[in-house]
C-alpha cells in the first residue's frame, strides 16, 4: 500500500483510487449483526443451532476497528496528498513565472550598455555647451568680438 502512494508521488500522479464497493452476494445478511460471547447466536441470524438464515462473517472486533482507523487514515493521506501537491504546482508555477520574466530581453533604454553610452553622449553634450558659454564669453569680453 506505501509502495504505490510512494511512486505516484515521485511521478506527481494522484495516489490510487479507493476501490469499488463488491456487488452483494445472494443469501448475505441485510445489515450488521452482533454476536457476543458466552451468549446463544440471536434468532434472526440462525433458524437453529445448526443452520443459519444469512450467509456473514464474523470479523473480530479489534480487526475490525483496525480497518476502520486504516481507511480514517487513507482518507486524511489523499487529502494531504492533494494539499501537498497543490502546493508543489503553486511554486512550481512561480518559479515558471520567475524565469520566463527573467529570460526576456530588457527593455532598450534599461541595458547597462544603452545607459553607459546615454552617459558618454551626455557629457560630451554638457563639456560641449560650457566650452561654447565659456568661449563666447571669453570673445565678448576681451574685445575680440568688437
Amino acid at each position: 500500500m506505501i509502495a504505490p502512494l510512494l511512486i505516484s508521488a515521485a511521478f506527481a500522479l494522484e495516489p490510487p483510487g479507493r476501490p469499488k464497493a463488491p456487488e452483494p452476494v445472494a443469501g448475505e445478511c441485510s445489515r450488521n449483526y452482533g454476536i457476543t460471547k458466552a451468549k446463544a447466536i440471536p434468532e434472526y441470524l440462525a433458524v437453529d443451532l445448526t443452520s443459519a438464515k444469512c450467509s456473514a462473517v464474523a470479523v473480530p472486533l479489534s480487526q475490525y476497528a483496525d480497518l476502520l482507523a486504516t481507511e480514517a487514515w487513507a482518507e486524511n493521506l489523499s487529502a494531504r496528498y492533494k494539499i501537498d501537491t497543490a502546493e508543489i504546482a503553486r511554486e512550481r508555477d512561480w518559479y515558471k513565472d520567475r524565469l520566463y520574466l527573467e529570460l526576456q530581453p530588457e527593455p532598450w533604454l534599461e541595458r547597462p550598455a544603452t545607459q553607459r553610452w546615454l552617459g558618454r553622449i551626455e557629457t560630451i553634450v554638457i563639456v560641449g555647451i560650457i566650452t561654447a558659454g565659456l568661449g563666447a564669453t571669453y570673445h565678448y569680453t576681451s574685445g575680440a568680438g568688437k
